[in-house]
C-alpha cells in the first residue's frame, strides 16, 4: 500500500534531512534499517493476524539512548499499520502533552488520529477523531456509488445515520458517546449538502477535549461538561470502542515519544508520580481489555528507567527485563540499544545512497561510495565516540555529502572526512 518509495517522496526526505537529521515522519519506513525484523514480528502478530482486530491489546516499551532510533521505529511501526488497516495516533510527550496529566494525553491521542491511507497514497496529513469519522464516511458512500458531490438519497443515508443516533449500552463515559454520535451526523450532514456552522466547530473543539462550554452544544448535542482529568481516560476507552464497534475500524496504535524529555518532572514529584499512575493505568487496563484493540507504546532513553521506572516496582515488573526477540513477541521490552551501531550506520549509508540516488537520478558507483561510507564513520566515531548518538551525526553529514557529490561523485580520503564532520555543525533540535 505505501512501500514504495518514488521520486517525490524521495525529493522529500533528502530535503527533510538536509534540515534536521531526525526521523522525517510518515516516510521514515523507507530509510529504517535494523529494525525490520522486530516490525516484521509485531506485524505479523499484531497487525496481520488480526489480535487487534479481535479485541486483543498490548503494551510496548521502547527503550534507545538519544540517536537510537526510537522515533524511527515508532513511524516505520504507523507505516506497518497503515498497511494493515491499523488507525494511527503519534504523540510528542512535552509541554503539549505531559504525561502526568490524562486530559493532555486524551487531547494529544484524539487530535492525533490518523486514517489508513487509500492504496497507493500517502498518508493524510491532516490529524484529528473528525478526520477519522470523515474518511469513514466517505468510504461508506463510496461504497454505495455515492461520489464526492452527488446527491445521498435517503436509502444510503438513513442507514448510516442510524449507527450515529441509535442506542449504544455500556459506554463508559455518555457525554463521550453523545460527541461523537453528533459528529457523525453533523459530518454526515456535510455529505449531503449541508453547510459547516459555528456550532459544529464548537463541537468538534469539544470532543477534541478543549474546555468549551455553550448554550448550543448543551440544547443541541446535550453536551454540558468538557473533558477534565477525572473522566478522560474514561472518554478515551468510549471513543475507541465507539469507532471499533460501530465504524468498523479494525485497531489503534497509539504511540508516545518520550524523545529526550527525560527530565520532564522532578524525580521523586507529585507530577512523576501522576505520570508513573497513567503508564499504569494504561498497561492494567490494556491487559483486562478496556482498551480493547489497542497497542500502546511509549519510547524513553535507558534513564527513564534507570531513574524512574526502577523507583516504582509495580511498573517496572510489567515492563518486565527480558527483550522483545522471534520467540517472545508479546514481550513489552523492547531495547534498540542491543543493536550494531557500526553495521547499522553503514546500512543506513547504504539507503542513503537509494533515496538521494532515486531524487537526483544518479546512479551511484557503489565501491566509491562504500568506502567514502566508511571513512566518514570513521571520521563520527574518531569527533563523537562511540555510541547510537553518532548516527544522527552520520546521516546529517553524509546527506551533505551526498548533495555536494552530485554526479561528480569520488573517493574522498580520511582528511576530507574529518574536515566535512567538522565543518558541519549539527543543528539544534528542538
Amino acid at each position: 500500500m505505501y512501500s514504495t518509495i518514488d521520486k517525490y517522496d524521495a525529493q522529500t526526505i533528502c530535503l527533510k534531512l538536509l534540515n534536521t537529521p531526525v526521523a522525517p515522519d510518515i516516510y521514515s519506513h523507507f530509510i529504517n534499517v535494523g529494525t525490520n525484523h522486530m516490525l516484521d514480528i509485531l506485524e505479523e502478530h499484531y497487525f496481520k493476524e488480526g489480535a487487534l482486530a479481535s479485541g486483543i491489546s498490548c503494551f510496548k516499551y521502547v527503550q534507545g539512548y538519544y540517536g537510537s532510533g526510537k522515533t524511527q521505529f515508532i513511524h516505520s511501526l504507523a507505516a506497518r499499520a497503515w498497511n494493515n488497516n491499523i488507525v494511527t495516533a503519534i504523540v510528542n510527550v512535552g509541554i503539549d502533552c505531559p504525561f502526568n496529566s490524562p486530559l493532555s494525553i486524551y487531547k494529544a491521542v484524539v487530535s492525533s488520529f490518523l486514517p489508513p491511507p487509500e492504496i497507493g497514497k500517502e498518508p493524510n496529513q491532516t490529524k484529528g477523531i473528525e478526520v477519522l469519522v470523515s474518511h469513514w464516511l466517505k468510504d461508506r458512500l463510496r461504497k454505495q456509488g455515492i461520489s464526492d458531490g452527488q446527491q445521498v438519497p435517503p436509502a444510503v443515508k438513513d442507514p448510516i445515520a442510524k449507527i450515529f443516533t441509535d442506542m449504544v449500552l455500556g459506554s463508559r463515559d455518555s457525554q463521550a458517546l453523545y460527541g461523537i454520535q453528533a459528529i457523525g451526523k453533523s459530518f454526515l450532514d456535510l455529505e449531503c449538502g449541508g453547510s459547516y456552522s459555528v456550532t459544529d466547530r464548537e463541537l468538534v473543539a469539544w470532543v477534541r477535549g478543549d474546555n468549551i462550554r455553550s448554550k448550543a452544544l448543551k440544547t443541541t448535542f446535550g453536551l454540558s461538561e468538557p473533558a477534565n482529568d477525572a473522566n478522560a481516560l474514561n472518554r478515551l476507552k468510549t471513543i475507541i470502542n465507539f469507532l471499533r464497534d460501530k465504524l468498523g475500524y479494525r485497531g489503534f496504535f497509539i504511540a508516545f515519544d518520550e524523545g529526550t524529555r527525560t527530565a520532564s518532572f522532578r524525580r521523586g514529584s507529585i507530577k512523576q508520580k501522576q505520570a508513573i499512575e497513567n503508564m499504569l493505568t494504561m498497561i492494567n487496563e490494556n491487559s483486562v481489555g478496556e482498551f480493547a484493540g489497542v497497542m500502546f507504546l511509549y519510547a524513553a532513553t535507558p534513564d527513564f528507567r534507570n531513574d524512574v521506572i526502577s523507583k516504582y516496582p509495580a511498573l517496572n515488573d510489567r515492563i518486565g527485563s527480558a527483550a522483545f526477540s522471534p520467540g517472545r513477541p508479546m514481550v513489552p521490552f523492547i531495547d534498540l540499544d542491543t543493536l550494531d551501531t557500526d553495521k547499522i550506520v553503514i546500512e543506513i549509508g547504504k539507503k542513503l545512497l537509494e533515496v538521494f540516488g532515486k531524487a537526483r537520478d544518479i546512479k551511484w558507483d557503489s565501491t566509491i561510495q562504500k568506502k567514502n561510507i566508511s571513512l566518514i564513520l570513521n571520521a563520527e566515531k574518531e569527533i563523537f565516540g562511540i555510541g547510537s548518538e553518532i548516527r544522527r551525526a552520520f546521516v546529517y553529514h553524509f546527506c551533505i555529502f551526498l548533495n555536494n557529490q552530485g554526479n561528480m561523485q569520488h573517493e574522498i580520503d580520511s582528511d576530507e572526512a574529518i574536515k566535512l564532520v567538522q565543518n558541519n555543525s549539527l543543528p539544534i533540535e528542538e
